[in-house]
Protein backbone atom coordinates (compact mmCIF):
# COMPACT_ATOMS: atom_id res chain seq x y z
CA UNK A 1 0.00 0.00 0.00
CA UNK A 2 0.96 3.63 -0.48
CA UNK A 3 0.02 6.36 2.00
CA UNK A 4 -0.22 9.79 0.34
CA UNK A 5 -0.91 11.82 3.51
CA UNK A 6 1.20 11.75 6.67
CA UNK A 7 2.91 13.99 9.20
CA UNK A 8 5.89 11.75 9.81
CA UNK A 9 8.59 14.38 9.20
CA UNK A 10 10.04 15.13 12.64
CA UNK A 11 9.96 18.63 14.15
CA UNK A 12 8.19 20.10 11.13
CA UNK A 13 4.57 20.66 12.20
CA UNK A 14 2.15 19.03 14.68
CA UNK A 15 3.27 15.55 13.63
CA UNK A 16 6.28 13.55 14.81
CA UNK A 17 8.07 15.45 17.57
CA UNK A 18 11.43 13.72 17.14
CA UNK A 19 13.34 11.42 14.83
CA UNK A 20 12.67 8.60 17.30
CA UNK A 21 8.91 9.12 16.95
CA UNK A 22 9.24 9.26 13.18
CA UNK A 23 11.14 5.96 13.15
CA UNK A 24 8.49 4.33 15.33
CA UNK A 25 5.85 5.54 12.87
CA UNK A 26 7.85 4.15 9.94
CA UNK A 27 8.04 0.75 11.64
CA UNK A 28 4.27 0.73 12.31
CA UNK A 29 3.54 1.67 8.70
CA UNK A 30 5.80 -1.03 7.28
CA UNK A 31 4.28 -3.66 9.57
CA UNK A 32 0.83 -2.63 8.37
CA UNK A 33 1.80 -3.24 4.74
CA UNK A 34 2.56 0.35 3.74
CA UNK A 35 5.57 0.39 1.43
CA UNK A 36 5.68 4.08 0.49
CA UNK A 37 4.59 7.13 2.48
CA UNK A 38 4.40 10.72 1.30
CA UNK A 39 5.51 13.23 3.94
CA UNK A 40 2.99 16.07 3.80
CA UNK A 41 3.68 18.81 6.38
CA UNK A 42 1.07 21.51 6.82
CA UNK A 43 1.55 24.71 4.86
CA UNK A 44 -0.13 28.05 5.54
CA UNK A 45 -2.41 26.96 8.38
CA UNK A 46 -0.29 28.13 11.30
CA UNK A 47 1.06 24.70 12.30
CA UNK A 48 4.47 24.91 10.64
CA UNK A 49 7.08 27.37 9.44
CA UNK A 50 5.89 26.74 5.86
CA UNK A 51 9.05 24.98 4.66
CA UNK A 52 9.85 25.37 0.98
CA UNK A 53 10.26 22.38 -1.32
CA UNK A 54 14.06 22.20 -1.01
CA UNK A 55 13.84 22.07 2.80
CA UNK A 56 11.13 19.39 2.72
CA UNK A 57 13.22 17.32 0.31
CA UNK A 58 16.26 17.66 2.60
CA UNK A 59 14.22 16.59 5.62
CA UNK A 60 12.77 13.63 3.72
CA UNK A 61 16.28 12.61 2.69
CA UNK A 62 17.46 12.71 6.29
CA UNK A 63 14.48 10.63 7.40
CA UNK A 64 15.10 8.09 4.65
CA UNK A 65 18.74 7.79 5.70
CA UNK A 66 17.62 7.15 9.28
CA UNK A 67 15.06 4.54 8.18
CA UNK A 68 17.51 2.81 5.85
CA UNK A 69 17.07 1.75 2.25
CA UNK A 70 15.42 -1.57 3.14
CA UNK A 71 12.58 -0.02 5.10
CA UNK A 72 9.69 2.30 4.36
CA UNK A 73 10.20 4.59 1.35
CA UNK A 74 9.39 8.21 2.18
CA UNK A 75 8.63 10.87 -0.44
CA UNK A 76 8.19 14.67 -0.32
CA UNK A 77 4.90 16.52 -0.40
CA UNK A 78 2.78 18.98 1.56
CA UNK A 79 -0.75 19.63 2.81
CA UNK A 80 -1.87 23.13 1.88
CA UNK A 81 -4.66 25.13 3.53
CA UNK A 82 -7.26 26.36 1.06
CA UNK A 83 -7.31 30.16 1.21
CA UNK A 84 -7.60 32.98 -1.30
CA UNK A 85 -3.80 32.99 -1.53
CA UNK A 86 -3.39 29.40 -2.69
CA UNK A 87 -3.35 30.20 -6.41
CA UNK A 88 -0.55 32.76 -6.03
CA UNK A 89 1.32 30.46 -3.65
CA UNK A 90 1.24 27.81 -6.35
CA UNK A 91 2.30 30.25 -9.07
CA UNK A 92 5.31 31.33 -7.00
CA UNK A 93 6.38 27.75 -6.22
CA UNK A 94 5.73 28.00 -2.47
CA UNK A 95 3.88 24.66 -2.41
CA UNK A 96 5.30 21.15 -2.63
CA UNK A 97 3.46 18.72 -4.88
CA UNK A 98 3.42 15.00 -4.08
CA UNK A 99 6.75 13.45 -5.03
CA UNK A 100 7.40 16.52 -7.18
CA UNK A 101 4.80 15.50 -9.76
CA UNK A 102 1.41 17.09 -10.49
CA UNK A 103 -0.79 16.24 -7.49
CA UNK A 104 -1.16 18.39 -4.37
CA UNK A 105 -3.05 17.90 -1.11
CA UNK A 106 -5.43 20.71 -0.17
CA UNK A 107 -7.32 20.92 3.14
CA UNK A 108 -10.35 22.98 4.10
CA UNK A 109 -10.83 24.61 7.49
CA UNK A 110 -12.84 22.29 9.73
CA UNK A 111 -15.99 24.39 10.20
CA UNK A 112 -16.80 25.39 6.64
CA UNK A 113 -16.07 25.46 2.91
CA UNK A 114 -14.65 28.90 2.11
CA UNK A 115 -16.38 31.01 -0.50
CA UNK A 116 -14.34 30.69 -3.70
CA UNK A 117 -13.12 27.14 -3.11
CA UNK A 118 -14.39 25.84 -6.47
CA UNK A 119 -12.76 28.76 -8.27
CA UNK A 120 -9.42 28.16 -6.52
CA UNK A 121 -9.44 24.51 -7.53
CA UNK A 122 -10.26 25.44 -11.13
CA UNK A 123 -7.37 27.91 -11.28
CA UNK A 124 -4.97 25.36 -9.81
CA UNK A 125 -5.96 22.89 -12.51
CA UNK A 126 -5.30 25.56 -15.15
CA UNK A 127 -1.76 25.77 -13.74
CA UNK A 128 -1.32 22.04 -14.29
CA UNK A 129 -1.85 21.15 -10.63
CA UNK A 130 -4.12 18.21 -9.80
CA UNK A 131 -5.75 19.07 -6.45
CA UNK A 132 -6.67 16.34 -3.97
CA UNK A 133 -9.12 17.48 -1.32
CA UNK A 134 -8.18 15.81 1.97
CA UNK A 135 -10.54 14.53 4.67
CA UNK A 136 -13.72 16.37 3.58
CA UNK A 137 -15.66 13.93 5.77
CA UNK A 138 -14.29 15.82 8.78
CA UNK A 139 -15.52 19.19 7.49
CA UNK A 140 -18.72 20.20 9.30
CA UNK A 141 -20.35 21.87 6.30
CA UNK A 142 -19.70 18.85 4.07
CA UNK A 143 -20.96 16.50 6.79
CA UNK A 144 -24.26 18.39 6.56
CA UNK A 145 -24.15 18.84 2.78
CA UNK A 146 -22.13 16.01 1.17
CA UNK A 147 -23.26 17.09 -2.28
CA UNK A 148 -20.64 19.88 -1.99
CA UNK A 149 -17.91 17.24 -2.25
CA UNK A 150 -19.72 15.54 -5.12
CA UNK A 151 -19.84 18.83 -7.05
CA UNK A 152 -16.09 19.26 -6.56
CA UNK A 153 -15.47 15.74 -7.85
CA UNK A 154 -17.62 16.55 -10.89
CA UNK A 155 -15.29 19.54 -11.44
CA UNK A 156 -12.32 17.15 -11.59
CA UNK A 157 -11.14 17.37 -7.98
CA UNK A 158 -10.02 14.09 -6.39
CA UNK A 159 -10.82 13.24 -2.77
CA UNK A 160 -8.87 11.52 0.01
CA UNK A 161 -10.68 10.21 3.08
CA UNK A 162 -8.89 9.38 6.33
CA UNK A 163 -8.73 5.67 7.17
CA UNK A 164 -9.69 6.34 10.79
CA UNK A 165 -12.88 8.07 9.64
CA UNK A 166 -14.03 4.92 7.86
CA UNK A 167 -13.32 2.84 10.97
CA UNK A 168 -15.30 5.27 13.13
CA UNK A 169 -12.34 6.56 15.15
CA UNK A 170 -13.09 10.18 14.25
CA UNK A 171 -16.64 9.89 15.52
CA UNK A 172 -20.05 9.06 14.03
CA UNK A 173 -20.50 12.20 11.90
CA UNK A 174 -17.19 11.65 10.08
CA UNK A 175 -17.96 7.95 9.56
CA UNK A 176 -21.45 8.60 8.24
CA UNK A 177 -20.08 11.15 5.80
CA UNK A 178 -17.14 8.95 4.75
CA UNK A 179 -19.42 5.97 4.14
CA UNK A 180 -21.79 8.14 2.11
CA UNK A 181 -18.97 9.56 -0.02
CA UNK A 182 -17.71 6.04 -0.67
CA UNK A 183 -21.16 4.92 -1.83
CA UNK A 184 -21.42 7.91 -4.16
CA UNK A 185 -18.04 7.25 -5.87
CA UNK A 186 -16.60 10.40 -4.32
CA UNK A 187 -13.51 8.82 -2.70
CA UNK A 188 -10.34 8.17 -4.68
CA UNK A 189 -7.79 7.59 -1.89
CA UNK A 190 -7.62 6.38 1.67
CA UNK A 191 -4.69 7.70 3.71
CA UNK A 192 -3.62 7.65 7.35
CA UNK A 193 -3.04 11.37 8.02
CA UNK A 194 -0.77 9.92 10.70
CA UNK A 195 0.63 12.27 13.37
CA UNK A 196 2.08 10.12 16.17
CA UNK A 197 2.98 6.48 16.89
CA UNK A 198 0.22 6.03 19.48
CA UNK A 199 -2.41 8.66 18.66
CA UNK A 200 -3.34 8.70 14.96
CA UNK A 201 -0.79 6.04 13.95
CA UNK A 202 0.08 5.16 10.33
CA UNK A 203 -2.35 2.26 9.97
CA UNK A 204 -4.11 1.95 6.61
CA UNK A 205 -5.27 -1.67 6.47
CA UNK A 206 -8.17 -1.22 8.89
CA UNK A 207 -9.60 1.61 6.82
CA UNK A 208 -9.14 -0.40 3.63
CA UNK A 209 -11.00 -3.35 5.15
CA UNK A 210 -13.80 -1.11 6.44
CA UNK A 211 -14.13 0.48 3.00
CA UNK A 212 -14.21 -2.98 1.42
CA UNK A 213 -17.32 -3.80 3.44
CA UNK A 214 -19.03 -0.84 1.73
CA UNK A 215 -17.68 -0.81 -1.85
CA UNK A 216 -16.08 -4.25 -2.18
CA UNK A 217 -12.43 -5.38 -1.90
CA UNK A 218 -11.40 -4.55 -5.48
CA UNK A 219 -12.65 -0.97 -5.28
CA UNK A 220 -11.09 -0.56 -1.82
CA UNK A 221 -7.73 -1.82 -3.11
CA UNK A 222 -7.73 0.93 -5.75
CA UNK A 223 -7.88 3.53 -2.97
CA UNK A 224 -4.68 2.32 -1.26
CA UNK A 225 -2.69 0.80 -4.12
CA UNK A 226 -3.45 1.70 -7.75
CA UNK A 227 -4.60 5.30 -7.32
CA UNK A 228 -1.83 6.29 -4.88
CA UNK A 229 0.73 4.66 -7.19
CA UNK A 230 -0.53 6.83 -10.03
CA UNK A 231 -0.13 9.89 -7.80
CA UNK A 232 3.50 9.27 -6.81
CA UNK A 233 4.32 8.52 -10.45
CA UNK A 234 2.47 11.59 -11.75
CA UNK A 235 0.11 9.52 -13.88
CA UNK A 236 -3.55 10.34 -14.62
CA UNK A 237 -6.44 8.78 -12.73
CA UNK A 238 -9.78 8.10 -14.39
CA UNK A 239 -12.33 7.96 -11.56
CA UNK A 240 -15.75 6.34 -11.79
CA UNK A 241 -18.76 8.55 -12.47
CA UNK A 242 -20.15 10.33 -9.44
CA UNK A 243 -23.47 9.12 -8.10
CA UNK A 244 -25.20 12.44 -7.58
CA UNK A 245 -26.77 13.53 -4.32
CA UNK A 246 -30.23 14.96 -3.98
CA UNK A 247 -29.52 18.57 -3.01
CA UNK A 248 -31.29 20.59 -0.30
CA UNK A 249 -34.65 21.98 -1.34
CA UNK A 250 -35.61 18.86 -3.25
CA UNK A 251 -38.79 16.93 -2.54
CA UNK A 252 -37.20 14.70 0.11
CA UNK A 253 -34.20 14.51 2.38
CA UNK A 254 -33.70 18.28 2.72
CA UNK A 255 -33.70 18.41 6.52
CA UNK A 256 -30.46 18.49 8.50
CA UNK A 257 -30.78 14.86 9.60
CA UNK A 258 -31.91 13.81 6.13
CA UNK A 259 -28.76 15.28 4.67
CA UNK A 260 -26.57 13.85 7.42
CA UNK A 261 -27.82 10.30 7.04
CA UNK A 262 -28.41 10.28 3.27
CA UNK A 263 -26.63 7.33 1.65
Amino acid sequence: MIDIHSHILPKTDDGARSMDEALKMAAIALADGIEQMVCTPHLFNGLSQNPRTAEIEDRVGALQNAIGMSGLVVLPGSEVRATSGIVKQSQTNQLTKLNGKTYMLVELPTPSVPRGTRSWFTKLKLQGVSPILVHPERNIEIQRNPWIAADLVADGVLIQVTAMSVTGQFGPAAKICADSLLRHNCVHFLATDAHRPEKRPPVLSRGRDAAASIIGPDAARLLVEDNPLAVVNGMPIVPPAVIRYEKPGSASGSSFFGRLFRR
